[in-house]
């Protein structure tokens, strides 16, 4: 079945709870299923949204964790397992409960590039640094699939992704879709289509 990756910050603040809610429900609505990350924060709230929805919701969505459940954080563990009883799918990744650091970071982003290289999309909510966000949005970005970003701190906190722009989104207000220079079909002010001509990208955009 095929699931949106809902990934974002780890410190995402609580008043965007419903934000995420929101999303996850229309994506359900579109006939889309949810993968996340099982971590706190833009995760959890991903996942809690997931339950609270039921059996329909979750047993098309999935989990990717770094390592098993029972070692995912306190607040996620109790949710996860709801998740599984209503039909939801876990991967556990393979570092282990003795993992070093560095072994349990590669583990994170082996987890991220799984969770993202297996979805039609990516909506990611970045707050703050969102190191981790933006690693599975940069993968998103050189497979081509599409990315929506809220960014809390408003849209001075997006990041370039390379030869393309960043354009507000009508249908969840306060997100922005990645949109590469190879789709992009706007005339710049000089007349040339695409994101960004040699002169715009020298100052000449005004």
């Amino acid at each position: 079945m095929s699931h949106v990756a809902v990934v974002g910050s780890r410190v995402l603040p609580a008043s965007w709870a419903a934000r995420v809610d929101s999303v996850v429900g229309s994506l359900l609505a579109r006939g889309l299923f949810i993968g996340s990350g099982g971590a706190v924060g833009a995760d959890l709230f991903a996942l809690r949204s997931l339950v609270r929805r039921g059996q329909p919701a979750c047993s098309g969505s999935v989990v990717f964790l770094p390592r098993v459940l029972g070692s995912a954080p306190c607040s996620c563990v109790s949710w996860l397992s709801r998740f599984v009883r209503l039909g939801g799918r876990v991967v556990a990744g393979p570092a282990s409960g003795s993992a070093s650091r560095r072994d349990f970071v590669s583990a994170l982003f082996a987890r991220s590039r799984s969770l993202v290289s297996g979805s039609v999309g990516v909506v990611a909510f970045v707050s703050g640094r969102s190191a981790g966000s933006w690693f599975s949005v940069s993968v998103a970005a050189g497979l081509g699939l599409p990315i929506v970003v809220f960014p809390v701190e408003g849209p001075r906190a997006l990041r370039s992704l390379g030869a393309g722009r960043w354009v507000r989104l009508r249908c969840w207000a306060g997100a922005f879709r990645w949109v590469p220079a190879r789709a992009d079909k706007t005339r710049c002010i000089h007349g040339l289509i695409g994101s960004f001509c040699s002169i715009c990208v020298k100052g000449g955009r005004s």
